[in-house]
């Protein structure tokens, strides 16, 4: 009752209604396939519904699935054959054997109708192979009818018998019903060739087949209510036919005694199945009363308003050829007109439904590659978001490194320093010593004496230092001393015969002296380390001096060279230098 609900809605409202409204029992494979039959254009607009509010339940390759099924049922080949195609390029179908089976036959019997022999073969080769793998005699057997009726569309009989007759020999040992109903499609197929070609002989022979197997069927269980009887019904009056045109008067009557037996018979519809029997007789009166009939139930009938159609043409026909046969020719040329009339308006219908199936398909076409075009900006979108994430992650990582690094550095700074105060605190110590200024020393040595109880104190560890040093060592501390205390370093013309001028040492023994107790490779070297230890103390002694105005107090002839000169003694610039004395000295008072 819920779908019967649903389809009336539907139909009144004309348009697609709310996902969110619809009972989760109708959002099934199963369900919707049930139902597309008498309802495909709803059917369509609920699977539009579906997929645009992305309800679960339905997989894309199943929705593609359906679609293709119910443009079938409309007869819209080409959409039909879409479809198919774009469910068989889904992983969903492609990578599951039994799924592209089914997909496979859908899509070669679409292909069948429409003509495409080419494309129907590739495809066909395709599920025959699929078939025989998955060990489906039916399948392949499908693959061989529909080959036949392609070879038949083609007037290639011949052909179209043999592929009949090997899909047969696979199935007519089955005891499956469904597909023994599809043997007697075949048989009913054969007998249409045999028919067309005058071999009334041969169509006997497989009209009495498709009878043995229609009472086979008949004794299984499984067939729906009314299916035996059509099938009896449909093979009694071609039977009665063909023994008519065979000239087998008496089989002819008796097979037409067998049909009128059947409830087929009984029904509008199922009554003009013999209609070519009774105009062969020559019971022309019959016709045209079971014509008569027929026209009347076909217009109330499931048909709607759409009466432009093939069946309504058959029945025009039929009553030309009645009243043709009672030589009531007027009546004749008037349905022999109107038949002309509604071949015309048929076939005019068909290319406005052809062009609006073209239409539909490049609408589809228009809409899915928008899709697609939206689907890449979204992929650039996202794969531009993504990039700005991973930059931003390795920017924080960046600036997390960069900070460790900077607190290790100031670390550092801070410990070399301290350790080149340490160092120009003890070379000062030695300057005293070694160079003549005893009285400077025992100053220091009875202030260390006062401040220990046990007399011993820096100055005296200096001092025991000094008795080690070599002669040489000492002459390099007179000599250092001596261009420290005069401040002959900031004289610019003060150089390395200067140097030695005023220290007798050997110019040759300078260079090694130098690099062993400065660590200097020159003269220019050394001198710029003494200025460099002058500038510290400037900065100390005159905190708001510039780094420029110190440069050029500590004699050094421009901004850089007094930098790369720092850089190189105290492994800093000058700025880090006064940063990491202030931060050693705020930590001593802490």
């Amino acid at each position: 009752m819920k779908i019967i609900c649903l389809f009336l809605f539907l139909l009144g409202v004309g348009q697609c209604w709310a996902v969110s409204e619809v009972p989760d029992s109708v959002i099934s494979f199963e369900y919707i396939q049930r139902i597309h039959l008498q309802e495909p254009n709803q059917t369509l607009q609920l699977l539009d519904s579906i997929e645009e509010h992305h309800v679960p339940g339905l997989q894309p390759f199943e929705i593609d699935m359906l679609r293709s099924m119910c443009y079938e049922v409309r007869g819209e080949y080409l959409l039909e054959e879409r479809f198919a195609r774009k469910a068989l390029a889904q992983d969903s179908i492609r990578l599951v054997p039994m799924r592209k089976l089914r997909v496979l036959a859908m899509l070669l019997t679409t292909l069948v109708e429409q003509g495409k022999n080419e494309d129907a073969i590739r495809f066909g080769k395709q599920m025959m192979e699929l078939a025989r793998q998955l060990d489906r005699p039916d399948k392949e057997a499908s693959v061989y009818f529909n080959l036949g009726r392609m070879h038949r569309n083609m007037e290639r009989r011949d052909e179209a018998l043999t592929f009949y007759r090997k899909g047969i020999s696979l199935i007519e040992d089955t005891k499956n019903v469904s597909v023994m109903a599809r043997l007697s499609t075949a048989y009913g197929g054969m007998m249409g060739i045999f028919i067309d070609s005058g071999n009334y002989e041969e169509a006997i022979k497989i009209g009495k087949l498709r009878e043995a197997l229609i009472h086979r069927m008949s004794k299984m269980s499984g067939p729906p209510a009314g299916y035996i009887d059509q099938q009896y019904g449909y093979c009694y009056s071609k039977m009665a036919y063909i023994f008519l045109l065979a000239g087998k008067k008496e089989e002819a009557a008796e097979y037409y005694n067998r049909f009128e037996q059947t409830e087929m018979s009984k029904s509008p519809f199922g009554a003009s199945e013999i209609v070519p029997y009774l105009l062969e007789m020559r019971r022309y009166e019959e016709v045209l009363r079971l014509n008569t009939v027929d026209m009347l139930a076909y217009r109330q009938g499931g048909n709607g308003n759409d009466t432009l159609n093939y069946n309504y043409s058959v029945i025009l026909d039929r009553f030309a050829q009645a009243y043709r046969g009672l030589k009531l020719y007027e009546k004749a040329d008037a349905y022999q007109q109107r038949l002309t009339v509604l071949l015309d308006s048929i076939y005019s219908r068909e290319q406005a439904s052809r062009a609006h199936e073209y239409a539909t398909v490049f609408r589809l076409h228009e809409k899915e590659l928008q899709l697609a075009n939206t689907q890449v900006e979204v992929q650039k979108r996202n794969f531009l978001m993504g990039g700005l994430c991973c930059l931003l992650f390795f920017l924080v990582i960046f600036l997390v490194i960069a900070c460790r690094n900077l607190t290790i550095t100031r670390r550092k700074n801070r410990i070399a320093v301290k350790q080149i105060e340490e160092l120009l605190a003890q070379r000062e110590e030695l300057h005293k010593v070694c160079c003549g200024n005893p009285e400077a020393l025992l100053d220091e040595k009875g202030k260390n004496q006062e401040s220990q109880p046990d007399g011993t104190g820096i100055s005296d560890s200096v001092s025991d230092c000094a008795d080690n040093i070599s002669m040489e060592n000492r002459r390099f501390l007179r000599m250092e001393y001596a261009v420290v205390k005069d401040k002959l370093f900031l004289q610019p013309d003060f150089g390395r015969d200067e140097l030695i001028s005023l220290s007798n040492i050997n110019k040759n023994d300078l260079p090694r002296i130098l690099r062993k107790y400065a660590n200097a490779d020159n003269v220019s070297s050394y001198l710029n380390r003494l200025r460099v230890e002058y500038a510290i103390k400037l900065m100390k002694e005159k905190p708001n001096l510039s780094f420029d105005a110190i440069a050029k107090e500590a004699s050094f002839n421009s901004h850089s060279t007094f930098y790369r000169a720092f850089y190189k003694v105290c492994g800093m610039t000058p700025a880090q230098y006064m940063k990491a004395f202030g931060k050693e000295n705020d930590s001593q008072f802490e």
